[in-house]
């Protein structure tokens, strides 16, 4: 029944199985369960079940169904539950773990989010021992079509979502490369959904290549995007390679600190 594979030093038999029936008690039906079912699932006598189920309710974690003696889970739990996404925001997440992105791959590693139309870097790190590098800074806003964390962010919304947004079927060009239609920009973002990451081959700056990945919150939305981008005569094939890796768990430990998930079949 233990959700994570820690293992407690020092485990409290009588706080384990408290939290064993919880568990119990949030699959069981909406009338709840009898002590004697609990304590035939947890092998464990009846009056050790009624103790801790007495303990629970006087807590306010568990209540009685109206007229029986079966116990299910109160609204106490739903609203430290709530909690959690107050507490856990991008805001609060460290963010070493940009900075050690950046110094494994010498590359600089942006933070975006999505404002309107504009993907806006709210945290970046910068290489500190090459002389040539991405030239972004925090606060800038860059358009979604024609960046990787511009894609990320959009990938998920339908097309008339996306034409709201963007405000129209023809789009800025920045480079050769940039794309330069709704319809092309979509069915980018197809392929970006099903990859599970976005890249920018010289779209908005000529030189510049970038890959990014998507952050997800406890909705499993898409709610920011992480980059690596760097000089494209530095972003070869093989150190593409890695850092897919590389930033797939850093996009990883970002969403579940959010309690979202990160997938290879999600953007």
């Amino acid at each position: 029944m233990r959700a994570t594979s820690h293992q407690p030093k020092y485990p409290v038999h009588t706080v384990e199985k408290a939290l064993e029936i919880i568990e119990f008690l949030k699959d069981s039906p909406g009338d709840g369960l009898g002590i004697s079912s609990l304590s035939e699932k947890l092998g464990i006598g009846k009056s050790t079940v009624h103790r801790i189920l007495d303990t629970l309710l006087a807590y306010g974690f568990v209540e009685k169904g109206s007229g029986n003696s079966k116990y299910r889970l109160s609204w106490k739990l739903f609203e430290i539950g709530s909690t959690i996404p107050r507490q856990r925001n991008l805001d609060s997440f460290d963010t070493k773990v940009l900075r050690d992105l950046c110094d494994r791959y010498n590359e600089t590693v942006n933070l975006a989010i999505r404002v309107r139309d504009k993907a806006v870097i709210i945290s970046k790190f910068d290489p500190l021992n090459v002389s040539v590098k991405a030239n972004l800074f925090v606060g800038e806003h860059d358009p979604l079509h024609a960046t990787a964390l511009g894609k990320v962010l959009i990938c998920e919304m339908d097309r008339e979502e996306i034409g709201k947004i963007i405000n129209g079927e023809e789009l800025e060009r920045f480079t050769n490369n940039t794309i330069a239609s709704l319809d092309e920009l979509t069915i980018r973002l197809e392929k970006v959904k099903e990859d599970g990451y976005a890249l920018d081959e010289e779209e908005y700056s000529s030189g510049l290549s970038c890959l990014a990945m998507p952050v997800r919150n406890y909705d499993q939305e898409i709610i920011a995007a992480i980059s690596i981008s760097g000089p494209t005569f530095r972003l070869q094939y093989s150190k593409m390679v890695d850092m897919m890796e590389g930033l797939r768990k850093a996009c990883e430990e970002f969403s579940q600190y959010l309690g979202g998930f990160q997938g290879t079949n999600k953007a």
